[in-house]
């Protein structure tokens, strides 16, 4: 199966900075999509080692108020699944665009939910923000499995 390329572009709130990826685009349907980028070297996330040639999968909604990731290791194991708080939320054929709100949350290999980096939110935040923030990160740790479970059944349309 060919896929097309894509750019994933990703607006950092906090530093104003953008991180641009080179990306297989997977699916593009109406206002959700799916990007597939193969990291290029280990990173650890939340003391998870994820190996060079981890395959990601981002999911992307133009209507939700975050962006998913799902981590396999070469070999197909799934590692864990990792929310980003976002806004701003674009997809088009050629680039998926947002901005990524500091806040993530973690989901390990043993469905444990795990806050991150809220402490980085600043204390002068936009009190609008701060509770989109907080309201996104409160509906995903209700609702991660269930957003799993959807997420899953939209890449076995793929496969």
């Amino acid at each position: 199966m060919t896929f097309s390329r894509c750019r994933e572009i990703k607006h950092l709130l906090l530093t104003g900075k953008t991180r641009i990826f080179d990306c297989d685009r997977l699916l593009l349907k109406n206002d959700f999509g799916i990007l597939r980028y193969i990291l290029k070297e280990s990173i650890i996330v939340n003391k998870l080692k994820l190996p060079e040639n981890t395959v990601t999968y981002g999911f992307y909604w133009q209507n939700r108020p975050y962006t998913l990731y799902r981590w396999f290791d070469p070999q197909g194991v799934h590692l864990g699944d990792y929310f980003n708080i976002a806004d701003n939320v674009h997809i088009s054929p050629e680039q998926f665009e947002w901005r990524d709100l500091i806040v993530d949350v973690f989901i390990s290999q043993q469905g444990r939910a795990t806050v991150l980096d809220e402490d980085e939110l600043p204390a002068d935040l936009d009190i609008d923000l701060s509770a989109c923030i907080h309201r996104a990160t409160e509906h995903i740790i209700r609702n991660y499995t269930n957003i799993l479970s959807e997420a899953g059944l939209l890449a076995d349309t793929l496969f």
